[in-house]
């Protein structure tokens, strides 16, 4: 069988993973003629990469999505070209795969050669049109999916496939591309007559989802033998997936992919941590760290304690938590290194006398400026320490004597040494993820929510930080996916467990204490506020991923936390919002967020994006500083919030 595959890419470096040189590898087995057509930039990597299969590579401007990709190739064949071939399949890199060799789907959907037109899996359509705008029909149809679609000879020969192709509009959007194409080209074909199929039958699942790829796809590789799946799958908004699920689709399967597959885990784990938010991927794989208080794995930890460098870099200043911080030093392993920095050498000389009697490796202790406090302690003196080590823990007697009352801050400390060193097991355990998964590059504790700061949540855990945390990764020349819609995985209160290659770009920038504003240090946004939230995404540049870790103790406290504010919040909204699922509440409450508010603000809107903070901040850069601050107390005062943390 003659065969033409057109291959749409885009990245917005130009980049192509392992995952599509896989698929293209097997793709290409069930193929006379390959063509690429790139939206956008190809990067000289990128281009070799593709060179492999073909000599036909089509850079195009990005316009038009994969609509106008398609589109192109077609025209640069031509339809006299075109008709001779048995089959054009045009597919795209929002698919990873395969699991199984594509001959088999090829080989089944041969033996029906009544269609004109087929391919890999259904969209089974709904009621409504969930997309805005105009539309063909006034619900979704049912369609087969635009990642892999096939035409068949007498199908590309028609003049209404021709006339369809030859007068499409140039589309402006993804909502443009579902509604003129993906959305209604079954429909409109099927409607003149044409005959159709997918190889991945799902015409049971109808009632249990309208998107089995995504909600169930575990099961269509296991039960349908479906060769393919979406990358999209994992990082996919994790609050999505809640309408339809318990959360549970991704994890179901990577375990499929793990156990029952030999498609290479590491294909997806480059791409994610490349390309996706963490924030989106650590969720839907639950990779969420959970750490008993009971050495779980002896081995391992055996092997950790005698051939992996471990150590604890701490900053002492409040003399009076000394005890805490002994008690911090003392679940450590015996074979742990010791780096500590204070500001006098009166207190080097109580630390080192306390110290004295625990049992570890070593104890260094350096007396250092006191600008920056923690955090300039941290990368100008005792970063450059622990450089050849495999893990590290970094610490600070953390006080924080500005929230009241004091049982908040309190309970802040609380959350990170918890978290970070319950207890000498609880150490050992975590030493052990790090020695497990080599892709893990930092943990951190939660941030808080209880409290006043619960406007963590509210702002999910920027503040008035995504500004000045983007320079910073600017600065550093990373190039990771930041988002203020989605919560850094960060050390909030600079108490947490990593691997010194994850941040080695972040220790190598050549801080000094001057790059640290002096005290009285504002409350918040300053540059060590932003270097709190850099450190996942600098890991992320360095090839890992951060995620968070909890003991068993807290997190069962952090689950039932979230549930009262959730019930607490869903009460009242269900008299307002319509709350049958969480997808429809939380729709609701988004578009009262967007309505008209008042005078210069105009909308309420997400937070990257709301033009209360874009006034609010041009006015913080542009007039002197009480001259702000009296401006914004006043609308506080009149408008709110009331008696919380000031979200910028």
């Amino acid at each position: 069988m003659k065969r033409l595959g057109i291959f749409f890419f885009f990245e917005k470096q130009g980049y192509v993973d392992d995952f599509i040189v896989y698929y293209l590898n097997d793709l290409v087995k069930n193929l006379s003629e390959l063509v690429v057509v790139c939206n956008g930039k190809l990067s000289e990597q990128g281009r070799k990469a593709f060179e492999r299969f073909t000599d036909n590579i089509i850079v195009r401007e990005n316009k038009g999505l994969d609509v106008w990709a398609y589109k192109t190739a077609l025209d640069q064949y031509g339809w006299q070209r075109l008709s001779e071939f048995d089959e054009v399949v045009m597919t795209n890199s929002t698919l990873m795969g395969p699991v199984r060799p594509l001959q088999e789907m090829f080989d089944a959907m041969a033996e029906k050669p009544e269609l004109d037109f087929w391919g890999l899996t259904i969209h089974h359509g709904a009621e409504g049109n969930p997309f805005k705008g105009k539309h063909i029909y006034d619900y979704l149809p049912v369609h087969i999916q635009s990642h892999f679609i096939v035409y068949r000879k007498k199908f590309i020969q028609s003049v209404d496939l021709q006339k369809y192709w030859d007068e499409m509009p140039m589309i402006t959007g993804y909502t443009d591309s579902v509604q003129r194409y993906e959305s209604v080209f079954t429909k409109m074909f099927a409607d003149k007559g044409y005959e159709w199929d997918v190889y991945v039958n799902t015409d049971d699942l109808k009632t249990f989802t309208d998107y089995p790829l995504l909600v169930c796809p575990a099961r269509l590789l296991r039960d349908k033998k479906c060769p393919l799946f979406k990358r999209r799958s994992f990082m996919h908004d994790y609050e999505a997936y809640l309408n339809d699920t318990a959360g549970e689709p991704v994890r179901e399967l990577y375990a499929y992919l793990r156990d029952h597959t030999s498609y290479p885990l590491e294909l997806i784990w480059s791409n994610m941590i490349r390309t996706m938010h963490p924030f989106d991927f650590t969720r839907n794989l639950g990779l969420t760290r959970l750490i008993m208080p009971t050495a779980q794995d002896a081995s391992c930890a055996e092997k950790v304690r005698k051939s992996r460098r471990i150590a604890l870099a701490m900053h002492l200043y409040f003399m009076d938590m000394l005890p805490q911080s002994m008690d911090f030093a003392r679940n450590m392993p015996p074979e742990t290194d010791v780096y500590i920095s204070t500001d006098s050498e009166e207190k080097k000389r109580q630390i080192e006398q306390a110290f004295s009697g625990l049992p570890l490796n070593s104890v260094t202790v350096l007396v250092v400026e006191n600008r920056g406090r923690d955090v300039a302690a941290f990368l100008c003196d005792l970063a450059p320490h622990l450089k050849g080590y495999d893990y590290a823990c970094f610490m600070h007697d953390k006080k924080a004597i500005q929230t009241k009352p004091g049982s908040v801050g309190a309970s802040f400390g609380y959350v990170c040494n918890e978290n970070i060193c319950k207890n000498a097991d609880h150490v050992l355990n975590i030493l052990c993820e790090f020695e497990k998964d080599p892709r893990l590059g930092i943990l951190c504790p939660p941030f808080p929510t209880h409290g006043l700061y619960f406007m963590n949540m509210c702002s999910n855990g920027w503040g008035p930080n995504f500004d000045n945390t983007k320079q910073l990764l600017k600065t550093l020349g990373l190039n990771v996916p930041i988002s203020g819609e989605k919560a850094p995985l960060a050390p909030f209160g600079s108490v947490f467990w990593f691997r010194p290659a994850a941040l080695a770009p972040l220790f190598d920038h050549g801080w000094k204490h001057d790059d640290f504003p002096p005290e009285p240090l504002p409350q918040d946004g300053t540059i060590s506020h932003a270097i709190e939230r850099v450190y996942p995404f600098v890991a992320q540049g360095a090839g890992y991923y951060p995620a968070e870790v909890m003991s068993t103790e807290f997190a069962v406290s952090r689950c039932d936390a979230m549930q009262a504010y959730a019930s607490g919040l869903i009460r009242p909204l269900a008299r307002v919002f319509n709350c049958t699922t969480f997808g429809s509440a939380a729709q609701s409450a988004i578009a009262f967020s967007h309505k008209r508010h008042f005078g210069m603000f105009r909308f309420y809107g997400p937070y990257s994006n709301s033009r209360r903070r874009r006034t609010r901040n041009w006015l913080r850069d542009r007039l002197p500083n009480n001259v702000y601050w009296g401006m914004m107390h006043a609308k506080r005062a009149v408008f709110g919030p009331h008696g919380a943390p000031y979200e910028e």
